[in-house]
């Protein structure tokens, strides 16, 4: 209990094995631990946190035997959305970016912030929706918005439902003729599926790790390393690597917050590993 996460910081964790430049745009409740600002900062750039005075958004997630996850919120969700952040309060010195790991509710805010990122010329885009988002009936909005982002980033369940399509590949297949210019699925254990509009295709394998220790947050730390990857080299495979690479180190420990400089070097061992 009270361990720091959310999507948004396993995400800036995921970056922040290939980048030394990453920083975090999210709200924060007036009741936000001064240690785990202090345990950000160490990491991250925090100019972009918004502070509002009500409590700090939480969650549970529990987790069956069989692997099945139950997100309970402790947060009212009205009030979790009217915090968001405002794409109005980008700071400055986060235009021109290279990179964006964006999550946030759909239609809006997406829309506002896709067209702030794109005036602040900020580069890659990269879309993780929100899990209850993805659902049959609202299909045809989520093609309509495909085509705003650079990288669309499921899970395979949630590309599942979104398309109304079991296999992976006629997924894939769907979403770019809809609109997609890049989309990588994450489907756990068994890797990942990156594909773009340009033809190509890449299965990445997951790193094996020994001891798997919590999955929270390995789905969102993939994004972040998958952006890094395509926002500087601009090559999907290395990008789908880079993301299997700091998913592995997201199930290694509880929370979300480690300390990634430390691991740069078993990083680059894991890499290397998928590479050959």
């Amino acid at each position: 209990m009270g361990v720091l996460g959310g999507g948004a910081v396993h995400a800036a964790m995921g970056m922040s094995h290939w980048s030394d430049s990453v920083g975090l745009v999210s709200p924060v409740g007036n009741n936000f631990p001064k240690k785990c600002f202090i345990k950000l900062g160490r990491l991250l750039d925090l100019d972009g946190l918004q502070q509002y005075a009500v409590p700090t958004p939480r969650a549970w997630q529990v987790y069956e035997e069989d692997g099945q996850r139950t997100e309970v919120f402790r947060t009212d969700i009205d009030q979790f959305l009217d915090i968001a952040p405002k794409p109005a309060l980008l700071p400055e010195n986060y235009f021109h970016t290279k990179g964006v790991h964006l999550q946030c509710a759909t239609p809006e805010p997406l829309n506002s912030w896709v067209k702030r990122l794109r005036e602040c010329d900020c580069g890659c885009i990269l879309w993780e929706p929100w899990d209850n988002y993805c659902q049959p009936e609202n299909r045809e909005e989520i093609y309509d918005l495909l085509a705003l982002v650079d990288v669309f980033s499921p899970n395979l369940v949630e590309a599942q439902r979104v398309t109304g399509i079991k296999e992976v590949d006629q997924i894939a297949e769907r979403l770019l003729s809809e609109g997609a210019r890049c989309v990588a699925i994450r489907m756990g254990e068994e890797g990942s599926l990156v594909v773009n509009s340009e033809g190509s295709l890449f299965r990445i394998p997951a790193v094996h790790i020994e001891d798997i220790i919590d999955v929270t947050g390995a789905g969102n730390a993939y994004c972040g390393g998958f952006l890094v990857g395509m926002a500087k080299t601009g090559d999907l495979l290395r990008a789908g690597f880079q993301g299997a690479v700091s998913a592995s180190f997201a199930l290694e420990q509880f929370g979300a917050v480690y300390p990634t400089r430390e691991s740069s070097e078993i990083a680059a061992e894991r890499l290397a590993s998928l590479t050959r």
